[in-house]
């Protein structure tokens, strides 16, 4: 068998394992199959296995709070992915890593009160998914993501103050959701991330003047509605819990603002 050959089944083989082992809990050992497997992939130099095998390590630090870490994995992705433009620059998938790495990174600087950089790598993944939506305004997962990157946005900016702009950024994901549900009706994650969409914009209308109250609170409303039908569907899901439990104080934050202006 050609050393090629063998090189590329090693480094199959290495990230199935790594993806085994992520889905039994065992990071710490993914995080080490990982770490071999990048070796292969750059002695194979293989660009695409590398930025995916990066995405998922950063994904491992991200969620064990090794914040550090996640930032220097992510920004080698980022580096593999410009790398895999380069050589193919209208390929769309690749171009959806970069944007995906991006809003990934976008959160993680945000966990870390980088509230300036953050928002620079927000604005970056918007500008990717603006011109993938412009070549595929029908793709649902595009739009599913740019959606996401949107509220996450949006809540940074929020966080910062900047109220006006969240409004805008907001208005343009609760469109993106309201357009994939009318497509797909019973995709219960298009309506969590909708409601999210929904329930940000009624805080950050709430925040900005008493005369926004009566138009925040249908918004925070039918959010709250949206994620109770879900939490009825999945009696066990603790986001759509933490959600609910988030959209009901800012119904009562919102409550207490108009007892205060009447």
């Amino acid at each position: 068998m050609a050393r090629s050959k063998v090189k590329s089944l090693l480094l199959l083989k290495q990230i199935h394992s790594a993806v085994s082992q992520i889905k039994k809990g065992k990071l710490d050992k993914a995080l080490q199959t990982l770490k071999k497997a990048e070796d292969s992939a750059r002695k194979a130099k293989s660009t695409d296995a590398l930025y995916y095998i990066l995405f998922m390590r950063g994904g491992i630090f991200y969620t064990a709070s090794r914040y550090d870490e996640a930032f220097e994995t992510y920004e080698k992705a980022l580096d593999a992915g410009s790398e895999l433009l380069k050589a193919d620059p209208e390929n769309i998938d690749y171009q959806h890593y970069m944007g995906t790495t991006l809003s990934n990174t976008g959160n993680l600087l945000k966990k870390k009160g980088e509230n300036q950089r953050a928002a620079e790598y927000y604005i970056r993944a918007r500008e990717v998914y603006v011109n993938l939506l412009a070549k595929e305004p029908g793709n649902a997962v595009f739009r599913s993501f740019a959606g996401e990157n949107l509220n996450n946005y949006a809540a940074l900016l929020m966080d910062i103050g900047s109220f006006e702009e969240a409004h805008e950024i907001l208005r343009q994901a609760i469109e993106l959701y309201e357009k994939l549900l009318e497509e797909s009706p019973d995709n219960l994650g298009y309506q969590a991330e909708l409601a999210v969409a929904l329930s940000q914009l009624g805080n950050c209308l709430s925040q900005q003047s008493p005369e926004k109250y009566d138009a925040a609170k249908p918004s925070l409303e039918k959010a709250l509605a949206m994620q109770e039908n879900i939490l009825a569907q999945q009696p066990e899901n603790e986001n759509i819990k933490a959600a609910i439990t988030l959209t009901r104080e800012r119904l009562e934050k919102l409550d207490a603002l108009e007892d205060m202006e009447n």
